[in-house]
């Protein structure tokens, strides 16, 4: 009725409207009490276009988080294959090469892929190793791997980051729940484990395991930057290496303790100096 009145108003003038508002409000009222009127209201183009727009923006938002979470651990990943391939050029460190080659099928651009690159190798002047622990749901033990040119500041970013979640910290679980070990994983191409342990005895590896397709050699961590050019030298195709904080002692949890551990662990790998995540559930 307002904007009845409102348009009245603009139609008549105001020198007209005051005398005749009183009778204008009592025919309307009684026009619109006797009169059946059906509204349909039928969306414009320009309402479907918003409609259509917004899902769109909603849509590519999604993607685009995925994208960014993505990115993120191929960052991730390639900073733990410089620390651990021996550098930055991927013709020289196959790890860091594989990384690369994943990112880029990904479409991760390659300005983005030498920004991380270059940004590491700066940042790996100032920076050192460190290990913080944990027991997190349902007495898992984390040991969380950093390299950080600031551990306190680190520290401060993992408790603002998993804060609230069932995690405290666990000083000395590190050796009392795991072990230090150099971990080589081969693909075993049809390779006995009786003949992987007369290759084990050769190159320095303490034990060789067998799993799925693969043989998994351990050996201290001393040792590790001799055991994995042996092996390769003997002709195994390398599928993973690395020194790992290997369980001694595994537990069993429930699937909610599960479902909170895995959420602890994505925050804590969305951590830059955060290197690897140990955990010792079986």
């Amino acid at each position: 009725m307002a904007y009845v009145m409102q348009a009245l108003k603009l139609s008549v003038g105001p020198a007209r409207c005051a005398g005749m508002e009183s009778i204008m409000s009592r025919n309307l009222n009684h026009l619109l009490r006797n009169t059946n009127i059906t509204c349909i209201v039928k969306p414009s183009r320009s309402m479907a276009g918003h409609s259509k727009w917004a899902n769109i923006k909603h849509i590519k938002a999604i993607k685009d988080a995925e994208k960014t979470k993505l990115f993120t651990k191929f960052a991730q990943d390639m900073k733990v294959a410089v620390k651990e391939g021996g550098g930055k050029d991927p013709k020289t460190n196959s790890k860091l090469a594989k990384v690369i080659e994943f990112a880029r099928s990904n479409n991760m651009p390659a300005a983005s892929i030498k920004n991380i690159l270059d940004s590491y190798q700066k940042s790996q002047d100032n920076a050192k190793s460190a290990i913080v622990e944990y027991k997190g749901p349902g007495g898992v033990f984390l040991v969380v791997e950093l390299l950080t040119d600031n551990v306190n500041r680190t520290k401060i970013a993992i408790q603002s980051s998993i804060k609230k979640l069932n995690i405290q910290e666990a000083k000395g679980s590190a050796n009392r729940i795991f072990e230090e070990k150099g971990v080589v994983v081969v693909n075993s191409a049809g390779r006995s484990v009786e003949a992987a342990m007369d290759s084990a005895i050769e190159v320095g590896a303490e034990d060789v395991a067998e799993e799925d397709d693969s043989l998994v050699f351990t050996c201290s961590p001393q040792d590790f930057i001799k055991v994995k050019p042996g092996l390769e030298n003997l002709g195994y195709e390398v599928i993973y290496a690395g020194v790992d904080y290997l369980p001694k002692v595994y537990v069993s949890i429930s699937d909610d303790d599960e479902k909170q551990l895995g959420i602890i662990l994505q925050r804590l790998e969305a951590i830059n100096e955060v290197m690897k995540v140990h955990d010792n559930l079986s």
